[in-house]
């Protein structure tokens, strides 16, 4: 008995014809011999080299700023530009809030805070 290994790679190697036939005239067109394991590397490779394809299109051209997570050089300076302001903007706020908290408690006759004024 054999094993099923060989069963599998026998049926693999097993030639096949494909003949492509005009229906009006059964003349013959094309006429390839395949087997099935020609097939399945065959397919295989076409998709591995449609993905690349695609990966290579988008990694090298504009397309790459329609995805999620990927914009162009200037949007990016801008939001770290906008994100400085915000942050120095959220500062002075802080400061500001401090300084008038301090100041209305000295009105209501507290001492203040010693660090009001950074």
């Amino acid at each position: 008995m054999e094993s099923k290994r060989k069963k599998i790679l026998r049926k693999l190697q097993l030639p096949l014809r494909l003949v492509i036939i005009n229906d009006e005239t059964f003349e013959e067109k094309f006429s390839f011999k395949l087997t099935p394991m020609n097939v399945f590397v065959g397919l295989s490779s076409f998709v591995v080299l449609f993905g690349l394809g695609i990966i290579l299109l988008v990694y090298s051209t504009p397309f790459r700023e329609l995805l999620p997570g990927y914009g162009d050089a200037d949007t990016k300076r801008n939001l770290q530009e906008l994100m400085y302001k915000t942050d120095s903007i959220e500062k002075t706020l802080l400061d500001n809030e401090q300084f008038l908290n301090n100041k209305i408690n000295i009105l209501n006759g507290g001492s203040g805070l010693s660090d009001s004024i950074k």
